[in-house]
């Protein structure tokens, strides 16, 4: 009876905080159909709440927003008055070279100016926002915070094992090439443009990052740079690294992730 008892008080508990969030899927920031976000509204929102902006990975050809539900629950959890986007953007096509860079990074701006339009209508401070990005979604936070935000309005950016150094990148993976449209030689400033480390200085969002050491996709050097050049010049910065851990991470490592995600989060928008 005992256990019937507190299962009932889990849904009912569930069933309350599901009710309490309003979702609104699939609203359109631009004519394309990949320009599409998801929005997870609170109930009770204080006044200009910050903005979460999720940004999923996939190599910049493939992944959805779909993929970053998983971070709803930490931090709605620990957010309970904060707006959460959940983007998709453009992605780039190896069989005809449609969609290359910079189509995604373009389209993150303008999920981004769209939201801030939208400030009034989803009760946000559209000069707080917080970036998340798994994979290539991350680099694509990175950028936006980095070299993208001219008013300074990204607060935090959370870095999950994302590329930092795209001609690093280009020396691992020379496919690269086609997402670019040229090589490091033959385009020099695409790539700089495209590289978190070419745009660090002290005006840099806090920054936190993960990386597992044995990543076979984006070599943790990458994240080894991004995280120096932080600390340079004084950008407040965690790095986490997980041994052993390849190109993202489950079980008690994710926890851990969202844990300490949230508690840099805390602290940088105190």
């Amino acid at each position: 009876m005992k256990n019937i008892k507190l299962i009932l008080l889990f849904l009912i508990i569930s069933w309350q905080f599901a009710a309490a969030q309003t979702v609104n899927k699939d609203v359109a920031y631009g004519d394309d159909p990949k320009q599409k976000m998801d929005v997870y509204l609170p109930a009770q929102a204080k006044s200009k709440t910050p903005a979460i902006i999720l940004i999923h990975g996939g190599s910049w050809i493939a992944g959805d927003k779909v993929n970053m539900v998983h971070w709803l629950k930490p931090l709605q959890r620990e957010f309970p008055d904060y707006v959460i986007f959940d983007i998709n953007y453009r992605l780039a096509s190896r069989q005809n070279n449609s969609n290359q860079w910079p189509v995604q990074i373009n389209d993150v701006d303008k999920a981004v100016a769209f939201i801030k339009t939208k400030a009034k209508d989803y009760n946000i401070n559209k000069k707080k926002f917080i970036l998340i990005g798994e994979s290539a979604g991350a680099q694509l936070a990175l950028i936006e915070g980095f070299n993208r935000d001219p008013d300074h309005a990204v607060k935090v950016v959370v870095d999950l094992f994302g590329p930092a150094d795209m001609v690093n990148l280009y020396q691992a993976h020379h496919e690269l090439a086609l997402l670019m449209n040229g090589t490091p030689a033959t385009i020099p400033d695409v790539y700089a443009d495209a590289s978190a480390v070419d745009h660090v200085d002290k005006k840099s969002p806090p920054t936190i990052i993960f990386h597992g050491t044995a990543d076979p996709i984006v070599p943790i050097r990458e994240s080894d740079s991004l995280n120096v050049n932080l600390k340079k010049v004084n950008v407040p910065v965690s790095y986490v690294t997980y041994p052993g851990k390849g190109h993202g991470w489950r079980g008690n490592e994710l926890i851990d992730t969202y844990n300490k995600a949230v508690e840099f989060i805390k602290e940088q928008m105190k």
